[in-house]
């Protein structure tokens, strides 16, 4: 049974994450749980996914692995409000549109929906896929998806990550983390084990599927958008009562675009065609006039349009949004904090063609400074948004820090903490400088209870697996350890600046020097 688990669950192999539940927090806000997550920093192996279902440790897997492939995806439902969060509601959504997925209760008491191949598939079209999804069960286009990254880029220190997601059945014989069926009554592992199999897919059979949402989503729609914008092709099923201005404006980029100089005359059609209460003519008037010179382009995540948007599709039509969508400010998503000994922010960023890519800041101030947060996009992402004014740019930052992600590296394995035992060796075990002028040789002299040494020749001690740069090296040894740098000491020869450290000693750390062999070995 491990084994068909195993298959089901199979992801980036050389590292998985963990969720400690003996540090949980409790969202009040949400009235949902939040554990204490970690990478284990280690290869994953079947023991731990026994220890798991076991409920010895509860793992999460990274979906996609080094070569950007996955063999399931998953759509995290995470509400605004557990308590009041209705199951049945997207049970019936599933049933409705016969969608081939699996949903499982999540740790919190949210649902993870669960998209399972036959073979391996692109990690980019399992978004598009899960993206897709969205639109039948009538989830927000910011719903977490798995994988959020298409590719894994190493970090500084080479290491592939990204984003985990937190396997169900954890302690299977009393588990919270259970699949459900239609009625929301709860499989044992036997029967999820074979309701994931059964839903297996080819990725023919999932370009069917994502065919078959798309129009049954876009039906009825009115013709005049099949080139242009999903979200005004949704809208125009029926006319608006609320949102006009908003729809109003959006569909003056569109015909901008698709009817040239015959713009005005559209809009002025399209204000008695789509709205319930239509502008009177002075007020369409006004508008027309104050849009003739308006290049802003759409506005993809403003109410009443956000929730209609299909820009995996939109950016390949003709009068969609990718002409504009260099303006538009992109949609962020996935935001953790890392609290590594230099702390680091990660997120995701929705290019203009509907491509997620990881992004990385080490500057707290990232996003507090728009002008920051813009070069990072420019930098890794690679195309430059339209920056937004000051009280659009503070709704955005109130609506990006709602749900962060708080990642903490596990015990022992922070720089600071593998920066001790070189720092031991260089002071304790290496050469004994005999002197205090051997400071300027490269050794340490150690006198009154303090380590002296020059940074420059303690950091090309260290192996070449140590990724840290010198500047972050210091700052670990100025943090965590209390060193001074640039210290005046009087040596034989005059006065030098160098590093005091307070003496290190035995009983901080457990040291175990090399046994010397027999000769006979």
């Amino acid at each position: 049974m491990v084994d068909e688990f195993i298959k089901l669950f199979t992801g980036l192999t050389e590292n998985f994450g963990k969720a400690d539940m003996s540090k949980v927090e409790f969202d009040k806000e949400k009235n949902k749980i939040k554990p204490y997550y970690v990478w284990a920093q280690q290869p994953i192996t079947p023991t731990h996914y026994q220890q798991h279902l076991d409920g010895k440790i509860s793992i999460g897997i990274q979906p996609c692995t080094r070569e950007g492939k996955v063999s399931f995806g998953c759509i995290d439902v995470d509400p605004n409000n557990y308590k009041d969060f209705k199951v049945s509601a997207l049970l019936f959504l599933i049933e409705q549109h016969e969608l081939p997925v699996v949903p499982c209760r999540s740790k919190s008491g949210g649902l993870h929906i669960y998209l399972y191949m036959k073979e391996e598939i692109s990690a980019q079209t399992m978004r598009d896929a899960l993206l897709t999804l969205l639109l039948p069960l009538d989830l927000k286009r910011t719903t977490e998806l798995y994988p959020k990254q298409v590719e894994l880029v190493p970090d500084e220190k080479g290491n592939l990550a990204g984003n985990f997601i937190n396997l169900p059945y954890q302690n299977k014989k009393d588990t919270t983390r259970y699949a459900v069926n239609k009625n929301n009554e709860p499989l044992s592992l036997e029967e999820f084990i074979k309701a994931a199999q059964n839903s297996r897919l080819t990725a023919l059979e999932l370009t069917s599927l994502i065919t078959r949402c798309n129009e049954e989503v876009l039906k009825g729609g009115d013709p005049e958008f099949a080139d242009g914008p999903c979200c005004l092709q949704r809208l125009s099923k029926n006319k608006l009562t609320d949102g006009r201005d908003r729809f109003m404006y959006n569909y003056m980029v569109f015909a901008k675009k698709k009817y040239k100089d015959k713009w005005q005359d559209k809009v002025s059609a399209a204000n008695y065609s789509y709205l319930t209460d239509p502008w009177d003519k002075s007020h369409l008037d006004k508008k027309i006039k104050a849009w003739d010179k308006d290049t802003a382009g759409h506005t993809c995540n403003d109410e009443i349009i956000g929730p209609q948007c299909m820009k995996h599709i939109c950016v390949k039509r003709a009068f969609g949004v990718v002409s504009d969508a260099t303006k538009a400010f992109p949609l962020i998503s996935g935001l953790q904090i890392l609290y590594y000994t230099i702390p680091v922010l990660r997120f995701m960023v929705e290019k203009p063609d509907g491509t997620p890519v990881q992004c990385e800041a080490t500057d707290p101030t990232t996003f507090t400074t728009q002008r920051k947060l813009l070069n990072i996009i420019w930098l890794q992402a690679h195309f430059m948004p339209e920056p937004l004014n000051p009280t659009k740019y503070r709704e955005f930052l109130n609506q990006v820090i709602k749900k962060p992600t708080v990642i903490r590296p596990a015990e022992g394995t922070e720089d600071k903490d593998q920066l001790y035992p070189h720092l031991y060796e260089f002071c304790i075990n290496g050469v004994k400088a005999k002197s205090k002028s051997e400071i300027r040789g490269g050794l340490c002299w150690t006198e009154g209870g303090f380590h002296y040494f020059l940074f420059p020749s303690f950091f090309e001690t260290l192996p070449t697996r140590w990724k840290a740069s010198s500047k972050d090296t210091g700052i670990i040894l100025k943090k965590y350890y209390a060193a001074e740098f640039g210290h005046p000491y009087n040596i034989e020869t005059g006065t030098i600046r160098c590093v005091k450290l307070k003496q290190l000693h035995i009983d901080q750390i457990e040291h175990h020097p090399t046994e010397k062999k027999k000769d006979n070995y």
